[in-house]
Protein backbone atom coordinates (compact mmCIF):
# COMPACT_ATOMS: atom_id res chain seq x y z
CA UNK A 1 0.00 0.00 0.00
CA UNK A 2 2.81 2.43 0.88
CA UNK A 3 4.61 1.47 -2.31
CA UNK A 4 1.50 2.21 -4.37
CA UNK A 5 1.12 5.62 -2.73
CA UNK A 6 4.78 6.40 -3.43
CA UNK A 7 4.38 5.30 -7.04
CA UNK A 8 1.29 7.50 -7.44
CA UNK A 9 3.21 10.51 -6.08
CA UNK A 10 6.09 9.81 -8.43
CA UNK A 11 3.75 9.56 -11.43
CA UNK A 12 2.10 12.84 -10.46
CA UNK A 13 5.50 14.53 -10.27
CA UNK A 14 6.40 13.15 -13.71
CA UNK A 15 3.15 14.46 -15.17
CA UNK A 16 3.81 17.95 -13.75
CA UNK A 17 7.37 17.87 -15.14
CA UNK A 18 6.12 16.79 -18.56
CA UNK A 19 3.53 19.62 -18.55
CA UNK A 20 6.26 22.12 -17.70
CA UNK A 21 8.43 20.97 -20.59
CA UNK A 22 5.52 20.82 -23.03
CA UNK A 23 3.70 24.07 -22.09
CA UNK A 24 5.43 26.29 -19.55
CA UNK A 25 8.98 26.26 -20.94
CA UNK A 26 8.00 27.34 -24.48
CA UNK A 27 5.80 30.08 -23.02
CA UNK A 28 8.68 31.29 -20.84
CA UNK A 29 10.97 31.38 -23.88
CA UNK A 30 8.40 33.39 -25.85
CA UNK A 31 8.08 35.83 -22.96
CA UNK A 32 11.87 36.23 -22.78
CA UNK A 33 12.11 36.87 -26.54
CA UNK A 34 9.29 39.42 -26.36
CA UNK A 35 10.90 41.19 -23.39
CA UNK A 36 14.32 41.19 -25.07
CA UNK A 37 13.07 42.79 -28.31
CA UNK A 38 11.30 45.47 -26.24
CA UNK A 39 14.52 46.09 -24.28
CA UNK A 40 16.53 46.40 -27.48
CA UNK A 41 13.91 48.72 -29.05
CA UNK A 42 14.03 50.93 -25.96
CA UNK A 43 17.84 51.05 -26.24
CA UNK A 44 17.58 52.04 -29.92
CA UNK A 45 15.20 54.88 -29.01
CA UNK A 46 17.52 55.96 -26.18
CA UNK A 47 20.44 55.98 -28.63
CA UNK A 48 18.40 58.09 -31.06
CA UNK A 49 17.45 60.57 -28.32
CA UNK A 50 20.92 60.89 -26.81
CA UNK A 51 23.20 60.47 -29.83
CA UNK A 52 22.22 63.20 -32.24
CA UNK A 53 18.84 61.92 -33.40
CA UNK A 54 20.04 59.19 -35.74
CA UNK A 55 19.50 55.46 -35.55
CA UNK A 56 22.44 53.19 -34.73
CA UNK A 57 24.04 51.39 -37.68
CA UNK A 58 23.87 48.04 -35.87
CA UNK A 59 23.08 46.47 -32.52
CA UNK A 60 26.78 46.62 -31.67
CA UNK A 61 26.53 50.42 -31.60
CA UNK A 62 24.26 50.09 -28.57
CA UNK A 63 27.00 48.44 -26.50
CA UNK A 64 29.96 50.65 -27.36
CA UNK A 65 30.87 54.25 -26.74
CA UNK A 66 31.17 56.37 -29.87
CA UNK A 67 31.53 60.02 -30.67
CA UNK A 68 28.69 61.79 -32.45
CA UNK A 69 29.25 65.42 -33.52
CA UNK A 70 32.23 65.60 -31.16
CA UNK A 71 30.29 64.41 -28.11
CA UNK A 72 30.56 60.99 -26.47
CA UNK A 73 27.58 58.72 -26.95
CA UNK A 74 26.70 55.36 -25.39
CA UNK A 75 26.82 52.69 -24.48
CA UNK A 76 23.08 52.38 -23.91
CA UNK A 77 23.12 48.60 -23.29
CA UNK A 78 25.67 46.54 -21.37
CA UNK A 79 25.28 43.69 -23.87
CA UNK A 80 22.85 42.45 -26.48
CA UNK A 81 20.59 39.83 -24.88
CA UNK A 82 21.02 36.25 -26.06
CA UNK A 83 17.87 34.82 -27.62
CA UNK A 84 16.29 31.89 -25.79
CA UNK A 85 17.01 28.35 -26.95
CA UNK A 86 15.18 27.59 -30.18
CA UNK A 87 14.84 31.27 -31.15
CA UNK A 88 16.81 33.10 -33.84
CA UNK A 89 19.33 35.77 -32.92
CA UNK A 90 17.81 39.24 -32.60
CA UNK A 91 17.75 41.10 -35.93
CA UNK A 92 17.79 44.90 -36.12
CA UNK A 93 16.54 46.39 -39.37
CA UNK A 94 16.51 50.09 -40.22
CA UNK A 95 13.58 51.19 -42.36
CA UNK A 96 13.87 54.86 -43.32
CA UNK A 97 13.41 56.81 -40.09
CA UNK A 98 12.10 53.72 -38.31
CA UNK A 99 13.37 50.31 -37.30
CA UNK A 100 12.31 46.87 -36.17
CA UNK A 101 13.86 44.29 -33.88
CA UNK A 102 12.72 40.71 -34.47
CA UNK A 103 13.32 37.11 -33.47
CA UNK A 104 11.50 33.96 -34.43
CA UNK A 105 10.98 30.36 -33.45
CA UNK A 106 9.08 28.11 -35.80
CA UNK A 107 5.82 29.84 -36.66
CA UNK A 108 6.20 32.47 -33.91
CA UNK A 109 7.78 35.88 -34.47
CA UNK A 110 8.16 38.70 -31.97
CA UNK A 111 8.74 42.24 -33.23
CA UNK A 112 9.26 45.67 -31.69
CA UNK A 113 8.41 48.45 -31.78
Amino acid sequence: MVALTGLALLLGACEREEKMVREDLPMARTTKARTDVQTIATAVNTYRASCGGGLPDSLDALTTQTTVAGAPCGPVLGSIPVAPAGWSAYVYTRQGDGFTVTSSSGAQTVTAP
